[in-house]
């Protein structure tokens, strides 16, 4: 039946049970007439095919165990039982695998206990006895270990009478069979008896003794004694006989024993043919024919042997254990690619043509049959062992669980007894160290108060004998040690530590004087007393004495030996001869901090730095070089090497300050006073020297750092005002180039120099506080060392900002001023006149502040009147030449690489390095826009003429001259094209945006990271170029009106002045009448080309579109040609609608000129479609009056081809009132002819050309005429 709560099946189990279900869902004999096909088809031709060689079937390992004799059944299964057994009260039933409740046990089934579930069940009268008996016996043999009475509880005989010495509940243990074994017992769940009794008993003598154990090996005994009491019923329940519950033994068992022989041979079956596999399967592929001497029959037999060693391999090794699903014992033999198919199809093939098949195949029916019985029996077999194995390992599995659980109970209660001990043992070390201190700080006061009275009795014998004492002299040792009236702990050099920690006490009980009387405690009684009061005071005396003298012998010490070491430091632990004996200076040190938290240490320390390690500092000769007069010569000669002097000095100070920051970490840092901390406390009632002495480095690297920087009159930052100040004397442009120049040297000098002072102060930190360091969890040692360091280096930003500061608004200021005096002056040199700027206003609120007030530069802008006159060659040659706009540009460039130098590129500084940039970009966009550019584009555009020649042009031009330039020199494109050149090096130069390396604006702004600035910038940017196009548009309209202004006077003057031939020419000067170059009359010689007019136009503009080329760029080309061809073609149109008349003959002119001045329009541009149109229109004019209908309206059925569709009716009409023939003159005025008539008669309209024409809506820029 189908199971949820159960024990996962063995690997035997399971794959049985996968060949039981593969051959129940899949047919082997399925594909038999497709293998009987294939093999009719192999014996036509004679020929043993062989299939492809497959795997051999792995081993699977052996899921069914035997079990010996004398032991109970074979290990559990490798499948783990999910679901574990839950703690509680005594477990009496392990779990049911059936989906279905555990039968409730009858009142006979006393010794089960309640499970958890349940909540409990009451127990019978005879296990209530039973338990009162187990308690009694324990009471009486309490000497006796839990271990063997848990094995007399659980012991079981092979003899039938080891029942009657238990209690009355055995017995019905023994005589009943529970109902789940009686309806089926090989399903039935294990009921555990003997477990649940040895846990209750067990529990009960745990609570009696304080201390008993549960031992593994009596809870497995008491599971043994369960599975055969388990085993027993199930048989008792199969075989319907009550005795076998006391007489099974597993090892008896007739049944057992047969189906392990069965399991073994099957085994030993399965190992062979793994074993032979290869050799069955090259035996049943073998050629046939090769064989000799055997008859067919013979053949046939052998042949079918063969198969059925090959179907035993296919049946005992499947493919499951083949692909490997189920590990086994075939895991190293060859594996086949054999399925039935193809098993069926060598059946086949081995039969003859002439024997009759259907014998093979009884033959091979009952080999199968014969295979499949024997499966049946293996796969019973295996199922029985493994349901029997099952129930053994899930009641042993109970035995372990029970056991870990009262396991970590025990370790639970040795943890809590753990956590008392520890607690009461913390709270005794606490008294003892309690205690501990007490006895030190008694101790300690009682040295103090003899040493007191020592000192008390010395000052008394001194005011007594009124001697005084040479204190200093005794304690410096001056005089002998046997003359000496000091104690030895003041005078020996070898006792100074303790002499300064036992005077440092004695003072703080002089100090201590003041307190008592002021709080009126007890001790400021005893002060009233005048005696005491005196002997107070003198004690006071000598005991400041003698702290003096200890501490100046200190010092002279300390002195001493820092000077015969030379400079030389060696930190090793074992130092080179000659260097510095830093050991020894860090004792004394460690005694003179004790003295006024060393700030005489720390004075004379310095003071011995300065003096032997940097006496540039202190020569009298730069002193005197700053104060004698010299000449300009020497004054250039003495800056340069006075600067030369300063960067040497910034080497030095560097070197010497490295140094000496090693030596102040291992003489004043962490290494001199081991872990202790505490901040630093000025006065006598500082810290001691194991209190926080890793900040006195930090002190003294402060002090030392503080005399060599900002000395006022010999520091670092003296030296600098005064090389300053002597290039400030000189008072002209060059010196101020030069202090530009030292600017950026000092202030990169200085960067320098604090960079390596950083890097030494991280090289502070001891060695052995670095390795001693754990990186999960540092130190406090190294944390209050970090602290010291990233203190210091503070210190160290806070002296280079003062440095720096003090310099950086003068050398905006300068810088500002210097780049505006040279753009201005590279201008003036090129001859070009400026414009003064009006004086401005200082703001006198900065100047009461006392604060410099930024430069702002003043727009000098080109004399435009100057420049018109000077002309486009002038300008050309002066401010328009290369090298003029080149300079202005290089001298910025000079600005930005001294001001990144000057203020750095990062972004902790960032802010200022951008507002230094952003004043220099806007000032040089002011400069080449305001002042440079913009008046040049203005002189360009207001030197373009406003009107045409008053003369008539001499037509036509020669072309073998130049030809005339229509008002817009060539020298104003040249122009145009280089303010065009010179506003993109402005932006390539300064901006260079997206160009990585070139430290222009865009990428000094973008790495200090301030998007403010880079937006401002942007708005100059947008600003000056904006502006800047707007005057060149400005100027190229200017431009192109100059250009149609020149055309029109081309084409009306010059061409209305000379006919197409003398002839008429004459004739109309004596007539007075025109009708234009076009109303030529019939007849007319046709030899010129085109008009004159048109030929010198066309000339003119060819060569003025050269210029014009080099100027613009493609866009702007396009854009301005387009522009002129409108312009000339409403010119032309304008003059030919309101004043010319065109012949037959003249109409060919006309339309010669128009494809000339249309291939001048199509040099350049995109939009010429005007032209085509006018073309068209041309033909108006060619055309007889019958056939100008069928020209205006198309032709017939096909009205888009006319020129009304194209045109327009009014266009073409007006268009067509310039023929010559349109009208006719009489007395009474000019009338239309009769064709003229007749042809708006049939076209039922009007003549436009009565009234006003609107000469805009024939412009070129409407899209339709």
């Amino acid at each position: 039946p189908p199971t949820t709560n159960h024990q996962p099946p063995t690997n035997n189990q399971q794959t049985t049970n996968n060949n039981i279900m593969r051959s129940a869902s899949h047919d082997p004999f399925a594909s038999t007439d497709k293998a009987l096909g294939r093999a009719r088809e192999r014996r036509t031709q004679r020929a043993t095919g062989t299939t492809p060689s497959a795997a051999a079937p792995r081993s699977s390992r052996r899921g069914l165990a035997e079990e010996e004799p004398d032991e109970d059944l074979q290990r559990p299964s490798q499948a783990r039982h999910k679901k574990q057994l839950d703690s509680g009260s005594e477990p009496a039933a392990i779990p049911s695998r059936a989906n279905r409740s555990s039968t409730k046990p009858s009142q006979h089934e006393a010794p089960e206990p309640s499970s958890s579930s349940s909540g409990g069940k009451h127990r019978s009268s005879s296990t209530k006895e039973k338990e009162s008996s187990s308690k009694s016996k324990s009471s009486n043999h309490r000497s006796s270990t839990s271990t063997k009475k848990s094995s007399r509880l659980t012991s079981s005989s092979d003899e039938d009478d080891h029942t009657t010495s238990r209690s009355g509940g055995n017995h019905k243990t023994l005589d009943h069979l529970p109902p789940s074994f009686r309806d089926n017992p090989k399903q039935a769940d294990p009921i555990l008896y003997y477990l649940p009794r040895l846990l209750t008993t067990l529990q009960q003598q745990q609570q009696e003794e304080d201390g008993a154990l549960l031992d593994l090996p009596s809870l497995l005994n008491a599971a043994q004694d369960d599975v055969r009491l388990h085993r027993g019923r199930v048989q008792a329940g199969i075989k319907k006989d009550m005795r076998l519950i006391r007489t099974y033994r597993l090892e008896k068992d007739k049944k057992y024993r047969e189906r392990q022989d069965r399991l073994d041979e099957r085994q030993t079956m399965i190992e062979e043919l793994a074993k032979t596999s290869p050799e069955i399967m090259a035996q049943l592929a073998a050629d046939k024919a090769a064989v000799k001497g055997k008859t067919q029959a013979e053949m046939a037999l052998l042949h079918l042997q063969n198969w059925q060693q090959a179907l035993e391999v296919y049946v005992s090794c499947p493919p499951a254990l083949q692909d490997g699903e189920v590990g086994g014992p075939y895991d190293s033999a060859v594996t086949t690619d054999l399925d039935w198919s193809t098993l069926f199809e060598k059946l086949l093939d081995g039969i003859p043509e002439d024997q009759d098949i259907s014998l093979i195949l009884a033959k091979a029916s009952e080999m199968c049959t014969h295979l499949v019985q024997q499966s049946k029996t293996f796969v019973r077999d295996a199922a029985e062992n493994v349901a029997d194995m099952e129930a053994s390992y899930r009641i042993r599995l109970q035995a372990h669980t029970e056991f870990s659980r009262h396991s970590l109970q025990v370790v639970g209660q040795i943890e809590d007894q753990f956590k008392r001990s520890g607690r009461a043992a913390l709270q005794i070390g606490q008294q003892l160290e309690h205690a501990e201190l007490k006895r030190s700080q008694c101790e300690a006061a009682s040295i103090l108060i003899r040493r007191w009275w020592t000192l008390e009795t010395l000052a008394e014998q001194e005011d007594n004998d009124e001697m005084i004492i040479n204190v200093m002299d005794e304690v410096c040792g001056n005089i002998d040690a046997e003359e000496c009236q000091m104690d030895e702990l003041y005078i020996l050099p070898e006792n100074s530590l303790e002499a300064a920690r036992a005077l440092k006490q004695l003072r703080a009980v002089v100090r201590s004087k003041g307190n008592a009387a002021a709080t009126g405690s007890a001790s400021a009684a005893v002060l009233h007393d005048k005696a005491a009061q005196r002997r107070f005071d003198l004690t006071s005396s000598l005991i400041r004495r003698t702290s003096e003298a200890l501490e100046q012998r200190l010092l002279g010490t300390f002195e001493l030996v820092y000077q015969e070491g030379g400079g030389a430091y060696d930190f090793s632990p074992k130092p080179r001869p000659g260097s510095m004996d830093w050991r020894e200076l860090r004792s004394l040190a460690q005694a003179l901090l004790l003295f006024d938290s060393g700030r005489n240490l720390h004075s004379r320390y310095v003071d011995m730095v300065v003096t032997s390690r940097f006496p540039e500092l202190f020569k009298e000769s730069i002193q005197q070089q700053r104060t004698t007069p010299k000449t300009r010569a020497d004054a250039e000669f003495d800056m340069d090497t006075t600067r030369s002097k300063l960067s040497n000095l910034f080497h030095r100070v560097s070197d010497v300050c490295t140094a000496e920051f090693e030596l102040i970490a291992y003489v004043f840092g962490s290494t001199m006073a081991g872990s202790g901390r505490g901040h630093h406390h000025h006065g006598e009632n500082g810290r001691a020297n194991s209190d926080g002495s890793e900040e006195m480095a930090l002190v003294v690297a402060r002090a030392l750092l503080q005399r060599v920087i900002s000395d006022p009159q010999n520091g670092l930052q003296a030296r600098i005002n005064d090389l300053l100040a002597s290039i400030d004397r000189i008072g002209d442009f060059d010196a101020g180039a030069k202090k530009l120049d030292t600017f950026v040297v000092i202030h990169e000098k200085a960067a320098g120099l604090f960079s390596l002072l950083k890097d030494a102060a991280d090289r502070m930190i001891p060695q052995d506080v670095l390795d001693a360091n754990n990186a999960s969890i540092p130190s406090a040692t190294y944390l209050a060392a970090r602290n010291a360091v990233d203190s210091l280096k503070g210190f160290l930003t806070s002296q280079e900002l003062a440095l720096s500061n003090t310099h950086r608004q003068g050398y905006i200021n300068l810088e500002l001023r210097l780049l505006h005096h040279d753009c201005c002056s590279s201008l003036d040199i090129a001859g070009c006149t400026l414009v003064k700027a009006p004086p401005r206003r200082p703001d006198k609120t900065l100047i009461e502040k006392g604060i410099l007030e930024e430069y702002k530069a003043p727009i000098l802008p080109l004399h435009k009147a100057s420049l018109a006159k000077s002309g486009y060659t002038g300008i050309l040659a002066g401010p328009l030449k290369q090298s003029v706009l080149r300079q202005p540009l290089i001298h910025a460039t000079d600005s930005l690489a001294r001001a990144r130098l000057m203020f750095g590129t990062s972004k902790r500084g960032g802010e200022t390095t951008a507002r230094v940039i952003l004043s220099i970009y806007h000032q040089m966009c002011n400069f080449y826009g305001q002042g440079f550019l913009y008046p040049i584009m203005e002189t360009l555009k207001e030197m373009l003429p406003n009107h045409p020649p008053a003369q008539v042009p001499p037509l036509p031009f020669d072309e073998e001259i130049e030809a005339p330039d229509l008002g817009v020199a060539p020298g104003f494109w040249v122009g145009l094209e280089r303010v065009h050149s010179a506003s993109k090096s402005f932006d390539r130069e300064l901006w260079a945006e997206q160009r990585e390396g070139s430290h222009r604006v865009w990428e000094i702004l973008n790495l200090c990271g301030d998007e403010t600035s880079i937006s401002v910038a942007r708005d100059f940017r947008v600003t000056f170029y904006a502006e800047l196009e707007r005057r060149g548009e400005a100027a190229i309209l200017r431009a192109l009106d100059t250009l149609s202004t020149h055309i029109q006077w081309v084409l009306v003057s010059g061409g209305e002045s000379m006919m197409a031939t003398g002839g008429t020419r004459i004739f109309n000067q004596l007539t007075g009448q025109s009708g234009g170059p076009y109303a030529i009359p019939t007849g007319s010689s046709l030899d010129t080309p085109n008009s004159p007019a048109i030929k010198s136009l066309t000339y003119c503009l060819r060569v003025q579109f050269v210029h014009v080329q080099s100027a613009l760029t493609a866009p702007s080309l396009a854009s301005f040609w387009t522009a002129m061809s409108m312009r000339l073609y409403d010119i032309l149109v304008a003059r030919l609608l309101q004043h010319y008349t065109v012949s037959t003959v003249g109409a060919v002119i006309l339309s010669r000129d128009i494809e000339a001045l249309r291939s001048v329009s199509m040099l350049a541009g995109t939009d010429h479609s005007h032209w085509e149109l006018l073309r068209e229109l041309v033909t108006l004019y060619m055309t007889p009056p019958d056939a100008i209908k069928q020209l205006l309206s198309g032709p017939e059925g096909d009205t888009s081809k006319g020129l009304f569709a194209k045109v327009g009716r009014d266009h073409a009409l007006v268009f067509l009132s310039r023929r010559n023939d349109y009208r006719y003159k009489t007395a009474a005025g000019p009338k239309k002819s009769s064709w003229v008539t007749d042809m708006l008669a049939e076209l039922n309209m009007s003549d436009p050309s009565d009234g006003t024409i609107n000469m805009g809506s024939f412009a070129a820029g409407r899209k339709t005429l």
